[in-house]
C-alpha cells in the first residue's frame, strides 16, 4: 500500500500544503476487510500561510479519487480531535499502514491526553443513535440507510472501543484474536442483525454501569493548541509530553 502523500490531488489540483500524516482508512486499517473492500486513505495537512490567510482559503477537508481519500487541514483535525471523533482518535492509535512527518510525533507520543470522558460519549453516541434509528425504523448510517453487515460491524466495533477507553485503556485499531473473529462473523453474515444489536446493547449497558469512568473529563486542549501553533510556525516552543 503506497502511503506517499505527494501524489494526492483534490479535484485535479495538488493539495497545497505540507502533509503531516496519512494512513490506510476503513476495514483494511482494522484487518477486517472483505475481498470486495476498497482501500481508502485519510490524512492531515498544513495549508500554506499565503493560502490560509488569503481571500480564498483552501477547504478544511479535501477529497479525491483513485485512490479514494479524505484529508483534513490541521485546524479541522484539531477541532474533530477535541470533539472525540472516533475516526480522528484512531489516527493517534494506529501503527500499521501509516506515514507521518516528524512534526506529528509529539502529538502521537501525547495521544493518551485525548482519551477522556467526552471521547467515550462520542463513541457511545454513535452506537446509541444507530440503535435508536434502527428500532424506530429510520435510515441508519450505511449505504442506502439499510441495517446490513457493514452497519452492524461499525456499531459493535465502536462500542467495544468505547468500553476499553471508559476503563482507562486505548482503542484497538488493528483487530486480532477473538475480537477479530467476532467482527468477521458479523461481516460474513454468520451473526444475524439481532445478535449484533444485542451485543451492542449489552456493551453499552456495561459501560453505563461503570460510571463514573476513571478518566479525565476533557482532553488537554492547551497541549493541542501549543502543538498547533508550533506546526503553524508561529511558536518556537515544542510541546513536551
Amino acid at each position: 500500500m503506497d502511503l506517499n502523500p505527494l501524489g494526492w490531488r483534490s479535484n485535479d489540483r495538488e493539495i497545497r500544503g505540507m502533509v503531516l500524516f496519512s494512513k490506510v482508512w476503513g476495514s483494511h486499517s482494522h484487518d477486517t476487510q472483505l475481498p470486495s473492500s476498497d482501500i481508502d486513505y485519510t490524512g492531515v495537512y498544513v495549508a500554506y500561510p499565503k493560502d490560509l490567510l488569503g481571500l480564498h482559503p483552501p477547504s478544511d477537508t479535501l477529497t479525491g479519487e483513485k485512490p479514494d481519500y479524505q484529508v483534513h487541514e490541521v485546524k479541522k483535525f484539531c477541532d474533530l480531535l477535541i470533539k472525540g471523533n472516533p475516526g480522528i482518535i484512531e489516527m493517534l492509535f494506529t501503527d500499521k499502514f501509516v506515514w507521518f512527518d516528524p512534526k506529528w510525533k509529539p502529538l502521537y507520543e501525547g495521544r493518551k491526553k485525548f482519551l477522556c470522558q467526552n471521547v467515550v460519549k462520542q463513541y457511545l453516541g454513535y452506537s446509541v443513535a444507530q440503535l435508536q434509528r434502527f428500532k424506530h425504523s429510520k435510515p441508519v448510517h450505511s449505504k442506502g440507510g439499510v441495517a446490513g453487515e457493514k452497519w452492524c460491524y461499525h456499531m459493535v466495533r465502536v462500542a467495544w472501543d468505547a468500553e476499553r477507553i471508559a476503563q482507562g485503556g486505548e482503542p484497538k485499531v488493528w483487530k486480532d484474536g477473538e475480537e477479530k473473529e467476532k467482527l468477521m462473523a458479523i461481516r460474513t453474515g454468520a451473526w444475524s442483525t439481532d445478535q449484533a444489536v444485542k451485543e451492542a446493547e449489552t456493551t453499552i449497558e456495561r459501560i453505563d454501569a461503570r460510571k463514573p469512568w476513571p478518566i479525565a473529563e476533557t482532553c488537554d486542549e492547551k497541549f493541542l493548541n501549543d502543538w498547533l501553533l508550533w506546526i503553524r510556525g508561529v511558536s518556537g516552543w515544542k510541546p513536551e509530553v
